[in-house]
């Protein structure tokens, strides 16, 4: 018991990141993000990354490889997808060969790459929204066509559509899903059924799925991850797995992710585009992150980090209920981030980020960032301090006083 305290409390540690290049807290970051001037109070609670340091391991493992000090072209060994093999064997049951993975600078560089290798320009992906905004960006940029199937909203739980779903789907211009799961900025947790629907739908009407899985690890009590992939092996010929130890411990900016995608045919058109757009990209610190990280050390880090952060997601929905009633949100099944609904206040989307980012200087996201359904929403990241967490809603709550 004395041991867990002591874990927990190191969460609490609190680090001076305004002196680094994160841009999470630079204030010209952050004002170019919203165009407008902000506090230089601010607390930020925005983009998704964690205040909290990094397992000893990492930082240990990131500082012994800078100590060799030469820092070629990067290569990883066989022991790079052990580690990964590993950690969804231990994580999720999931047995993979270590052959199905290639390394890529981050996850969204992979959606990219899958949507130019199986898409053609014109062609429809379908996005649940309201869903992570690269998502949508991303489809535009490459030329192709967002179609939205809107997440189903009852009070404030979200399940897909899946009669929509099939309607979008049967039509031959659209040609493929990116899944969010576990789902952000919502917070669901999808469940193997609604998972098994889903890929069924797919599969009938030939629509391959891109399974964006990062934050597969933060996941709280009374809900379990699925791999999508794990649960049939047609889906492993089928679809596509994407996932990092970014949003897990927190090394988003060592720009280290992975692919596991099972079909040889598939993984030879996923490697060839990536070669073609010069994603080929090894980070030296990255891959002895995912040595250090992917653990039996890393699975007992988590098991702290996990405890922290439902804590602060506790204290979020009972400060919500008790001081801002007007509010609305359900507690999150997994990832650090709360999904708020100030629908309540009657005020526009412009009004509130300016009470909110602006005058009370908590820096959110904008929910109709993420697209049809998130109006009148703001994205909170819990990933911090217990008392940066508190500082924070007091301020939201005067602010709307």
């Amino acid at each position: 018991m004395q041991e867990q305290k002591e874990s927990l409390c190191g969460f609490d540690r609190v680090f001076d990141r305004c002196r680094t290049h994160d841009l999470k807290w630079r204030q010209e970051g952050v004002e170019a993000y919203l165009n407008q001037k902000v506090r230089q109070d601010m607390i930020p609670m925005w983009i998704a990354d964690m205040d909290f340091g990094c397992m000893d391991e990492i930082v240990k493992a990131v500082k012994g490889r800078a100590d060799h000090g030469i820092y070629g072209y990067c290569a990883p060994g066989a022991e790079f997808g052990g580690h990964i093999a590993f950690w969804e064997k231990e994580r999720f049951g999931w047995k993979i060969s270590a052959d199905w993975i290639t390394a890529l600078p981050s996850v969204v560089s992979g959606i990219n790459i899958a949507i130019r290798a199986f898409s053609k320009e014109g062609e429809g992906i379908i996005i649940q929204t309201p869903v992570y905004d690269p998502f949508i960006s991303i489809v535009k940029r490459t030329g192709r066509v967002p179609v939205f199937n809107p997440l189903k909203r009852k009070q404030s739980h979200y399940e897909m559509d899946f009669e929509g779903l099939e309607r979008l789907a049967s039509l031959p211009e659209n040609r493929m899903l990116i899944l969010c799961s576990p789902h952000n900025p919502v917070g669901r947790v999808w469940t193997e059924d609604e998972l098994r629907r889903l890929a069924e739908i797919c599969l009938k009407y030939d629509v391959k799925i891109v399974a964006d899985e990062i934050h597969s690890d933060i996941v709280y009590p009374g809900h379990h991850h699925t791999p999508l992939l794990s649960l049939d092996p047609r889906y492993g010929q089928n679809f596509i797995h994407l996932s990092a130890p970014g949003k897990t411990f927190n090394v988003p900016g060592l720009k280290m992710s992975f692919s596991i995608i099972p079909d040889e045919e598939n993984k030879k058109a996923f490697d060839t585009m990536q070669l073609a757009m010069s994603l080929d990209i090894r980070n030296t610190f990255g891959v002895e992150c995912v040595s250090a990280c992917y653990t039996e050390n890393g699975i007992q880090w988590l098991d702290g980090l996990l405890k922290y952060l439902w804590n602060n997601a506790e204290r979020v929905h009972e400060f919500v209920r008790t001081e801002m009633p007007k509010v609305t949100m359900e507690m999150p099944e997994g990832t650090f981030l709360c999904w708020l609904d100030f629908s309540g206040y009657g005020l526009t989307d412009e009004e509130l980020l300016k009470r909110i980012n602006l005058e009370a200087g908590v820096i959110c996201v904008p929910g109709g960032w993420f697209g049809p359904g998130g109006e009148h929403h703001l994205r909170l990241n819990i990933g911090c301090q217990r008392k940066t967490l508190e500082e924070a809603l007091q301020r939201i709550k005067e602010a709307l006083d």
